[in-house]
């Protein structure tokens, strides 16, 4: 079968390189030419021959001349394709949004939805930046496998999803270590301790796990007085249920160091309020 899809791609080459030979190779002359036809078949050989340059402005002039016609699904089909193949994701997807709302019924309509989220997927930026195209991607992708449960691209689909959950995890979790790193150690715990929550199965929930456990030290360290004891209390508290979750952690160590003060200093304090 692969095989047979490589002859037909070829063909579909050789036809598109003889049908260019036979205009000449006058490019200029094809796009002034008021021969619509012949501009169609221009733009689908130079797509064929693997020239998107010069097939891109030809179907984009040819998307008014053919709406409403035949020949308007190809069109928008191809010229999604050819802005695709140039690597313009965000002209891609927009074309591949438009045919399959524009030709929801159409053979293609799955194709090009699928296209559409794996555009948005390709514009996805690193976890260290806004993540607004990673969250519009995953909805997107969402959506094709709502519309289309039993696609044979639903396996990729949801991949990407997980690639781009991923992201939002690690973008979430460096935002909280943040809030630790700038000192903010009451954000630092909330933050954390809602990211563990929010992912409960990440692979960071153990070094987020100990940060809390530093977050909540430092809160209380820098506390006044009269609420020191139940900050240190905290501390205790989120060392015991690292624990019980993490019992041969590597974070053992600094984390039972940090405990062993909370009990010492809660101690103090309730010592020194007594004697007062």
């Amino acid at each position: 079968m692969p095989g047979f899809i490589k002859n037909i791609q070829f063909a579909a080459i050789a036809c598109a390189i003889f049908f260019l030979a036979s205009c000449g190779g006058d490019y200029r002359k094809i796009q002034k030419s008021s021969n619509s036809e012949m501009k169609y078949n221009a733009a689908i050989a130079y797509y064929n021959a693997g020239n998107y340059l010069k097939a891109l402005p030809l179907f984009e002039t040819l998307l008014s001349v053919y709406r409403g016609t035949d020949k308007e699904q190809d069109i928008y089909y191809y010229y999604a394709y050819t802005n695709f193949k140039l690597k313009d994701n965000v002209m891609a997807g927009y074309y591949f949004s438009s045919f399959y709302h524009t030709f929801p019924h159409a053979t293609r309509a799955e194709e090009c939805e699928y296209m559409h989220a794996y555009c948005e997927y390709l514009d996805a930026p690193n976890y260290n930046l806004d993540q607004t195209d990673s969250k519009k991607s995953i909805e997107a992708f969402q959506t094709f496998i709502d519309d289309y449960p039993n696609s044979a691209r639903i396996k990729e689909a949801n991949q990407y999803i997980d690639v781009l959950n991923s992201k939002l995890e690690k973008k979430y979790f460096e935002i909280s270590k943040l809030y630790y790193t700038i000192e903010y150690y009451h954000a630092a715990s909330i933050s954390l301790t809602n990211y563990i929550k929010s992912y409960p199965n990440s692979q960071y929930n153990e070094e987020a796990s100990f940060l809390i456990i530093k977050a909540n030290y430092m809160y209380a360290t820098n506390s006044y007085l009269n609420r020191k004891s139940e900050r240190y209390q905290t501390v205790i508290d989120s060392y015991l249920k690292f624990v019980d979750n993490y019992p041969k952690s590597t974070y053992l160590a600094s984390a039972q160091t940090l405990y062993d003060k909370a009990v010492k200093y809660k101690s103090e304090i309730k010592y020194t309020i007594k004697s007062k």
